[in-house]
């Protein structure tokens, strides 16, 4: 049976479309599909109609004759008129013409935002059994244009798991733009946890590694976590920090098996690991806590260490208990961490182990760390031990005299000054700068005089802040100051 001829001649329908009722307009279009490939000249004009029904009526046209239409749509792609540009990309998408994603791509660099994202919608819609087209996306992430790399984000991210290799193979082989290409990895690599897995145990380039280590850490994984704690105790210090950003990314399940593997000597503790502690200290806090308790002294010390730079009160009474180890050097990490906390509970457990230790280096210790939270009598008593003291028990004194002014503390950086220690008189002189009496002045200015240019330098600045504090409220010191300065 012969297929029936239109009634109405291509001009006739066109006006019929333009200027008749929806039925009438709708029967037109209807008719003009049955011309065949001469329809598609026609139907291409109404790409830029000013009515928008029009224009989608056309569009569903043309996809009904896609075998004809396909190389006319592909050559719209470039038309002046925007709107047939954004309605040539919308039809090639809908009719999922694989022939056009090459034209397409280039869109994604157009100056008008809606074919951009129409050209973007479009890509999505096709799909991509051609892998060069992903790459042809891939590039678009080293656009100048943040509007351009955007959309290509976009774009690779509804590929899905097909962009995968290709933009790994982009990351590792080039440093450009990584962070835009593991943005989009974090979002389809799921399914390939395993691969990223091997490279991070095979990998020896660093470069390579940090990448691989950031991937994992934003994929958010906890399967990853057992093979990313091997490398906080890796010989380059940016690995081991980008570890540690990676197990804060993934949670506080890294707590557990970190601390596991810490116990087990699998690995030692870092430095760098305090900002994973303090971000999940509910759960580490505890932890360290119970690592003060173990046979390892390193492990006990770095527990101790931690704890006062988390600060968390529960840490407290553990470390005061601390205090009567019978090792010294966990007894001084204890009394190290007590000092970060202002609290009146440490006070008496901190001033008998000064009073009792015998120890320099923890009265020392000691001493700094009560500097918060003592009150001038307690302080005062302290002082009193100064001309017994070691010397580096009496830095900390003179220190602990200039937060606690008197003419007790006065006497004791005077005779501090005399000292033959360069540290003992240039802390002395910070404490008569602090302290700025009158007898203080006269102290500062036997220093200029009669001391090394080093410490006379610093007692001529010294000298001069008093000087200018005393004179804002209007007190007149000296006469002869310039004679010093």
């Amino acid at each position: 049976m012969t297929k029936a001829q239109p009634s109405l001649t291509i001009e006739q329908i066109m006006k019929q479309i333009q200027t008749g009722n929806d039925i009438i307009r709708n029967k037109a279009f209807e008719e003009i599909i049955e011309y065949g490939k001469d329809a598609v000249a026609p139907l291409i004009t109404l790409l830029a109609h000013p009515d928008e029904q029009i224009r989608d009526i056309a569009i569903w046209a043309l996809c009904q004759m896609k075998e004809y239409a396909g190389q006319a749509l592909v050559q719209e792609l470039s038309n002046k008129n925007p709107v047939i540009r954004e309605s040539a990309v919308f039809c090639l998408g809908i009719c999922k013409n694989p022939l056009a994603t090459k034209a397409i791509i280039s869109l994604l660099k157009d100056e008008n935002e809606k074919v951009r994202e129409t050209a973007a919608w479009s890509l999505v819609k096709i799909g991509y059994d051609d892998p060069q087209t992903v790459q042809d996306i891939v590039s678009c992430l080293y656009d100048d244009s943040i509007l351009v790399k955007d959309t290509a984000k976009w774009i690779l991210e509804h590929i899905g798991e097909p962009a995968f290799e290709p933009l790994l193979q982009q990351l590792m082989q080039s440093s450009g733009n990584s962070t835009d290409i593991i943005s989009v990895l974090a979002k389809i690599a799921s399914p390939k946890l395993e691969k990223l897995i091997n490279l991070l145990t095979t990998t020896r380039d660093i470069q390579q590694l940090l990448y691989i280590i950031q991937l994992l850490g934003q994929l958010r994984e906890p399967d990853a976590i057992q093979h990313l704690i091997p490398f906080v105790n890796h010989s380059n210090r940016q690995i081991i920090i980008t570890t540690i950003d990676a197990l804060i990314n993934i949670g506080e399940l890294t707590i557990e098996p970190l601390f596991k593997k810490l116990y087990d000597e699998s690995i030692f503790p870092v430095n760098e690991m305090m900002p994973l502690l303090i971000r999940y200290k509910k759960l580490s806090v505890p932890k360290l806590i119970e690592m003060m308790h173990s046979d390892n002294l390193s492990l006990c010390i770095f527990a101790a260490r931690s704890l006062g730079v988390i600060e968390d009160k529960r840490a407290i009474e553990p470390l005061i208990q601390g205090l009567s180890d019978s090792n010294p050097q966990f007894v001084e990490a204890c009394a190290r961490a007590l000092g970060a906390f202002s609290n009146r509970l440490i006070i008496k457990p901190l001033t008998d182990l000064i009073l009792n230790e015998d120890y320099p280096i923890i009265k020392s210790n000691a001493i700094y760390a009560l500097s918060k939270s003592i009150n001038c009598n307690t302080a005062h008593c302290l002082l009193m031990s100064f001309y017994d003291a070691p010397l580096i028990v009496k830095k900390r004194l003179i220190q602990l005299a200039s937060f606690f002014p008197s003419e007790e503390s006065e006497m004791l950086l005077q005779q501090a000054l005399t000292l033959d220690d360069e540290d003992c008189k240039m802390l002395a002189i910070h404490g008569l700068r602090h302290i700025g009496t009158e007898k203080s002045i006269d102290c500062v200015r036997l220093a200029i005089i009669n001391e090394s240019p080093f410490i006379s330098d610093e007692a001529r600045t010294a000298l001069k802040e008093i000087i200018e504090r005393k004179q804002r409220g209007n007190i007149k010191t000296l006469d002869n100051y310039d004679d010093f300065i």
